[in-house]
């Protein structure tokens, strides 16, 4: 067997670097290469004496298997039941070790002389979140670590030339940030339908940072998006550090009582028409809904907070899930695939949330969502209606809002040149490899 390569560091070093979680690397994928700690003796020794016989450590990496437990885990380490016992007592106070997971990654270390005996575990649950159990003098001592996380603020903007994805792609944007996007103007504008070639955007956001290293995204601080040149504004209000939502430079909530859409990113195939001839029925049938083209599994979003009246298959609407907001609207979501997890009659759900996904059951002639809107327990076309606002900034908040929100408006990118990016995307696909003629 090739012989492992082994590394050489200090006791300090090891302790400050278990006991932050060694960095963002902590648990790459070099599973197989064992860290061989040298430890420290604690007393000076003068340079006269012979330098001592230092002991050493080994680390090794491990994970939980699919349908494996922590016990049967270390069990499989040859690490003995009573001192599994132990550790899972001693962590106790700070982390039930029960209830861990598959996929959860954690180190072994061992001490060499005289024998290898278990020292310590490491579990690193997060780049945040990390668990330290030592034995000391006998005794497992466990301790939950948490890093500090750092902020800083981060823009970025981008021109829409064939659809919102492709201009965040450009612009080297994690494309979920441009899902939250859509979201905060999810009220303003349809994104299934509105978006237009030329349609420009910018925002700030906040970047998480762990010892400088990046670990994920905060929340965007301030955004605009040009439609069809109409420049819409929003700005994060934070009051006594609790976020109020998004608002306009008057304080009014971009929040409105529903969604426009029910699906982030889709197609309208077939609108609201009381006249419509029913392609599978060949009769002339009213069409008292919405049909969102999409594929098969794509999230559906309650457009509204309310209560689940039916999660169900209900004949031609084949899975269908029907929403009662509050005594005068409803809204039903048909052709379903499936439901999500929890979804089921009587169950609360907030707007936005995924409630199902995008199918083709039923009386269907592809995968699609048919979406229904009630009012008053009639059907109404749900396309260009206007629905009241959430609440404004609290008028005693206002000034404090609007000095808010001015300045994390400033800090807002320039805008893309349409003309500029125009050439730049030329010049751009002449030099993509992928988009030379063939």
């Amino acid at each position: 067997m090739k012989r492992r390569k082994r590394i050489l560091i200090g006791l300090g070093s090891l302790a400050a670097a278990f006991a932050v979680g060694a960095g963002l690397s902590f648990y790459a994928d070099q599973a197989t290469v064992p860290f061989l700690v040298t430890a420290t003796p604690e007393d000076s020794i003068p340079v006269s004496q012979p330098e001592p016989v230092l002991s050493l450590e080994e680390a090794f990496p491990h994970v939980i298997a699919p349908r494996s437990t922590l016990f049967s885990t270390l069990r499989q380490l040859e690490i003995p039941a009573p001192t599994i016992h132990q550790i899972v007592e001693a962590a106790k106070p700070v982390q039930n070790l029960s209830r861990l997971h598959s996929g959860i990654r954690f180190q072994t270390v061992y001490g060499s002389e005289p024998t290898p005996q278990l020292s310590s575990i490491h579990f690193r649950f997060s780049a945040i979140e990390s668990l330290q159990i030592t034995k000391v003098d006998g005794s497992w001592v466990a301790k939950k670590i948490t890093e500090q996380v750092d902020l800083k603020t981060v823009t970025f903007s981008g021109l829409v030339s064939s659809s919102l994805w492709e201009s965040a792609r450009r612009a080297e944007m994690d494309p979920n940030l441009i899902s939250e996007l859509a979201d905060i103007f999810g009220w303003q504008v349809d994104f299934s339908r509105e978006v237009r070639k030329g349609d420009r955007w910018r925002l700030t956001v906040e970047r998480k940072l762990v010892k400088g290293e990046p670990i994920g995204w905060g929340a965007i601080l301030a955004a605009e998006y040009e439609n069809a040149g109409t420049i819409y504004q929003a700005a994060l209000f934070r009051l006594n550090g609790e976020e109020m939502g998004y608002f306009d430079l008057e304080g009014k909530s971009l929040r409105r009582m529903f969604l426009k859409s029910p699906i982030r990113y889709g197609r309208i195939t077939s609108g609201f028409n009381l006249g419509r001839f029913h392609p599978i029925l060949k009769v002339r049938r009213p069409h008292v809904g919405v049909d969102y083209g999409a594929p098969i599994g794509t999230p559906v979003r309650a457009v509204g907070d309310g209560t689940v009246a039916l999660a169900a298959w209900s004949g031609g609407g084949g899975n269908v899930i029907k929403i009662r907001h509050n005594s005068t609207y409803e809204t039903a979501y048909k052709h379903l695939s499936g439901y999500a997890k929890n979804v089921k009659k009587g169950a609360r759900v907030q707007q936005g949330q995924v409630i199902g996904y995008v199918g083709n059951t039923g009386l269907s002639t592809g995968p699609h969502l048919h979406f229904e809107f009630y009012q008053g327990g009639r059907f109404v076309d749900p396309l260009g209606r206007k629905f009241p606002s959430a609440e404004p900034v609290p008028s005693m908040h206002l000034g404090e809002f609007k000095e808010s929100a001015n300045s994390l408006l400033a800090t807002l990118p320039p805008w893309q040149n349409p003309e500029v990016s125009a050439r730049e995307m030329a010049s751009d696909s002449s030099n993509d490899p992928e988009s030379v003629s063939q």
